[in-house]
């Protein structure tokens, strides 16, 4: 099997830990559901991944750092749940990225570990409460669709 998708349906529970012995998988699709708990760090084993779309959950936690594994990610997509702490710095690693979308979740810190990421067309990080520079600064030279609201500094002497 190398695509597995339950979007829009009313999924409930956890996400099963067992999804990560799928290795064949390229597309995972768990959208639009009520899933609940955390996202499983053993999705970080599905490296044949290039699409990842588990939005418009219930989902908590942090994002897993071993999801920093999907170097074939091109499309990453966690909007719309609950997700809490900073974005990982393995997400670095997804160089191949051309979507991501992490708003609308409880995010905070830095948006400084998503420089590397240049081959992005489209970065939503909005309903967020990240800092850090603004979108010409974080290094893509293909200018993608942006919607990075960002929280404004505390210290009027460091502008974002």
């Amino acid at each position: 099997m190398e695509q597995l998708s339950f979007s829009n349906n009313q999924l409930t529970g956890a996400i099963p830990t067992q999804l990560g012995d799928l290795t064949n998988l390229t597309s995972l699709d768990l959208s639009r559901n009520q899933l609940t708990g955390s996202i499983p760090t053993t999705l970080g084993s599905l490296t044949n991944l290039t699409s990842l779309d588990l939005h418009s959950n219930q989902l908590t936690g942090t994002i897993p750092t071993t999801l920093g594994n999907l170097t074939n990610l091109t499309w990453l997509y966690l909007s719309a749940n609950q997700l809490t702490g900073t974005i990982p710095t393995t997400l670095g690693n997804l160089t191949n990225l051309t979507w991501l979308n992490l708003g609308h979740n409880q995010l905070t810190g830095p948006i400084t570990t998503l420089g590397t990421l240049t081959n992005l067309t489209h970065l939503h990080l909005s309903g967020n409460q990240l800092t850090g520079p603004s979108p010409h600064d974080i290094g893509h030279p293909h200018q993608p669709e942006v919607s990075l609201p960002l929280r404004q500094p505390t210290d009027r002497n460091h502008p974002l």
